[in-house]
């Protein structure tokens, strides 16, 4: 790879689909662009596609992205609630006819030009209903959230609920259930049409869980929004040490990209990337613990001037230290998620190569 500001990125069209595959098994898949908008992934998307999936776009310039992509404005359903009124009428005039909305205030503005017989209407349900101890600015309350459902009762095509559940409640236990109990609790008497679902570790799933749902709640459909899920193991990024410092006996690398290019997931979830160092003939692991073989500490930092823009203190086997030199590759495993949506040159233009592999 040249050691300018040339970088690669590597997309794995076959574990795209393959991952899709896996979605596909848990009902229909809505991708929402906000994770990655690669064209590869998105035309792959587009090709694997069945009838009842499709694509979650937060902004004009999304829907823009699939246009030219020739995807069907029936596969597209706008997901940002606070969206303004005269781009949801824009996105209507265009044939969109899938929504999100949160605001009552918003749906009745909607209502005024909208045929809500040709409409899917999804309700996002803000979760702090369902757990008291956390709070979100994304869903509407249980007492909006009934009266959008008797505004639409009887007038929409199709009508469900939507959420989202935040990293800080994914892994409790039951918590699929009970917000299950809590729709069919309040919103029982509603003839719900379908139910989406955002922020599942759907691997801990089985396919009959969600089947179960679809009975308890007497569905015609269930929908996924996977994001990472779906596209975060399928692009590796080739990068490279710009600088390399040393001061006060802690060793620093400066490599390319930093967390305002590429790596955003280290400031929102506190992800921790596989790195490697490659040598030439051998992939070599940095750690993120210390232990008998790794205990050579490094300081991984980004190429931006924000003092922030820091991966992490790793360790590598000592007996590679001397190969942390300038312009020596690096490879980092699993960007896929928000790679494109938030990816600055912030220090400095970078070269993308996007590579299909």
């Amino acid at each position: 790879m040249s050691k300018n500001n040339d970088i690669r990125v590597l997309v794995n069209k076959q574990k795209i689909i393959s991952n899709y595959k896996r979605c596909k098994n848990y009902g229909s898949v809505y991708y929402p662009l906000k994770t990655n908008t690669n064209r590869i992934v998105l035309n792959t998307l587009n090709e694997v596609f069945r009838k009842n999936d499709g694509f979650l776009i937060s902004n004009l310039e999304h829907f823009q992205i699939l246009k030219k992509l020739n995807v069907s404005p029936e596969s597209i359903c706008l997901i940002n609630v606070f969206t303004n009124d005269k781009i949801i009428k824009y996105l209507y005039e265009e044939g969109v006819r899938y929504f999100v909305f949160d605001d009552i205030k918003s749906l009745i503005e909607f209502s005024k030009y909208a045929d809500l017989r040709e409409c899917k209407i999804s309700i996002r349900l803000n979760i702090m209903e369902v757990f008291n101890d956390i709070v979100t600015h994304l869903g509407a309350s249980k007492f909006d959230s009934l009266k959008m459902l008797d505004m639409l009762n009887g007038k929409c095509k199709s009508v469900g609920i939507s959420f989202y559940l935040q990293k800080i409640v994914q892994c409790r236990e039951h918590v699929l259930k009970m917000v299950i109990d809590f729709i069919l609790k309040e919103f029982g008497e509603y003839k719900l049409n379908f139910l989406s679902m955002a922020g599942l570790k759907y691997d801990e799933f089985h396919v009959s869980d969600f089947e179960n749902i679809k009975q308890i709640l007497n569905l015609d459909e269930i929908i996924i929004e996977p994001g990472k899920f779906l596209v975060g193991d399928t692009i590796d990024l080739e990068t490279h040490v710009i600088r390399c410092k040393n001061i006060k006996e802690k060793t620093m690398i400066i490599i390319q990209n930093g967390i305002y290019s590429g790596m955003l997931d280290v400031v929102l979830y506190n992800e921790k990337f596989q790195i490697y160092l490659n040598t030439g003939s051998e992939f070599v692991p940095f750690k993120y613990e210390k232990d008998e073989i790794n205990n050579y500490e490094v300081y991984v930092c980004g190429a931006s001037s924000d003092s922030r823009d820091v991966i992490g203190t790793m360790y590598i086997n000592e007996r590679y230290k001397n190969n942390l030199g300038e312009g020596v590759d690096i490879l980092i495993k699993d960007v896929g998620s928000y790679f494109e949506v938030f990816f600055m040159n912030y220090g400095g233009d970078i070269n993308r190569k996007i590579v299909e592999v």
